[in-house]
């Protein structure tokens, strides 16, 4: 008896490595289908400068004539412009900071996206909050430019409280409109790396120069 149980204890290890072999050769098979079935058309390593190019160039070409916009909207506003050239001075900033927030949120939700963070059943929660999160980001800038005016005559309270009312309304857009674009660029399987930010970017600098001048019309009382 005792021999025999000696016999069976000593056959067990044998029986085990044989099972521990077995499953490490079924997950390396495994391995090597997941791999098989990977797709590698995306992959940036196997991509040449043309393959870039033509993933590239048409959207930045489309979205060119859509800058094109924002000088046509410059035009329509001449005349209060010229009435009130302190306001030209805040149009770059104007249309920086409503690309560079929404570049911002771009990124954050590219990044919450890859890490899984975040999925196509948080699209009005996420949008939402960017929305807020732009608003209060907007207001702080704007209530510095507000005090800037107080403290520099020349600039005038008007143009002052026109850019300080603008920004938060123009951060709040840019932001929801980047994280509705990156969402819906994953969704429908395209590349947000590549269309969200340049149709952000127009989108926000035509839209962001009407919302200027029109705030600018009803504070600078303009007819």
């Amino acid at each position: 008896m005792v021999l025999g149980a000696f016999r069976i204890e000593k056959e067990r290890p044998t029986s085990t490595h044989q099972d521990r072999r077995s499953d490490e050769r079924d997950l390396l098979l495994e391995g090597t289908r997941a791999e098989n079935k990977v797709d590698t058309s995306d992959d940036y390593s196997r991509s040449n400068i043309f393959d870039i190019t033509k993933a590239r160039c048409g959207w930045l070409i489309m979205f060119c004539f859509g800058l094109l916009l924002s000088a046509l909207i410059v035009q329509r506003f001449e005349d209060l412009l010229e009435h009130h050239v302190q306001l030209s001075f805040f149009v770059p900033l104007i249309m920086g900071h409503g690309g560079n927030t929404g570049s911002q949120t771009v990124s954050t939700i590219i990044r919450s996206l890859a890490l899984r963070q975040i999925g196509q059943r948080d699209l009005l929660r996420t949008v939402g909050k960017e929305a807020l999160a732009g608003a209060l980001m907007g207001g702080l800038l704007g209530a510095l430019i507000l005090i800037l005016s107080l403290l520099w005559p020349h600039l005038g309270v008007g143009v002052g409280l026109t850019v300080g009312v603008a920004l938060p309304i123009i951060s709040m857009w840019a932001n929801a409109v980047g994280a509705l674009l990156t969402l819906l660029a994953d969704r429908f399987k395209l590349d947000p790396a590549v269309t969200s930010v340049p149709l952000m970017t127009t989108i926000v600098d035509a839209t962001g120069l009407v919302i200027y001048f029109y705030i600018a019309e009803i504070f600078l009382d303009v007819r």
